[in-house]
């Protein structure tokens, strides 16, 4: 009996350390472009910004995906393993095209943080 309760006050033990308690999401801060934004066809937009995380962050995620043709302009990840993350990528708008900017940032526990925003090329 005494190894049974040892047993399962080892595996509690190991359960709550695992997640310490965390259920902090990171904080995406997106600078530019802002959404629904205008670019001209041929016209460089710039996805610049900044994730930050109580402890730390695991993997950042950045996609560009051109909804007008179903293709995908921009896919970006990093084991970012920091506090906190700067990221600027960039691309090349086309005319008559909308694009949808996803950005992902988890943390070590698995918090996750989300943001999306679509850009028009005029």
């Amino acid at each position: 009996m005494k190894q049974i309760i040892f047993f399962l006050a080892v595996t509690l033990f190991i359960a709550c350390s695992k997640s310490g308690g965390d259920t902090e999401k990171p904080t995406i801060t997106l600078g530019s472009p802002t959404s629904n934004q205008h670019f001209t066809a041929g016209q460089v937009v710039n996805i610049t910004g900044s994730i930050t995380d109580n402890d730390e962050l695991h993997h950042v995620h950045i996609m560009v995906t051109d909804k007008t043709h179903s293709s995908e302009v921009i896919h970006f990840e990093e084991h970012a393993d920091a506090k906190t993350y700067n990221f600027n990528k960039s691309f090349t708008a086309q005319a008559a095209t909308t694009y949808k900017i996803h950005v992902e940032a988890d943390d070590h526990v698995g918090n996750i943080a989300v943001v999306e925003i679509e850009v028009n090329g005029n």
